[in-house]
């Protein structure tokens, strides 16, 4: 898969997962509960990125910790960020009534 399709599969998921897009010093951040998130896709590597911030304050400074990397290649990239972002980073558990 290209990266512009997986870009746009990514963006898919993060809007159904409820996640809010917005710009802050011309980047794109997403925020999801009280915590901040960026995707880098690093051509070197071919892979995303999932960095976070747990404050505002942190990601308007572009203070972002590195969590995990996706690589294009992962054949399941979309399922694993998927399980992921519920299992690790949100406050709503996998396999209850809000996912």
């Amino acid at each position: 898969m290209n990266k512009e399709h997986m870009d746009q599969q990514i963006n898919i998921l993060l809007e159904e997962l409820g996640f809010e897009k917005f710009m802050l010093n011309h980047n794109e951040f997403y925020k999801w509960e009280e915590n901040y998130y960026k995707l880098v896709f690093i051509d070197k590597f071919q892979a995303y990125i999932l960095e976070f911030a747990v404050t505002l304050q942190e990601a308007e400074k572009n203070i972002f910790e590195d969590s995990d990397i996706y690589p294009l290649s992962l054949e399941n990239l979309i399922a694993d960020l998927h399980s992921d972002l519920l299992k690790y980073y949100s406050k709503r558990k996998v396999g209850t009534d809000n996912d």
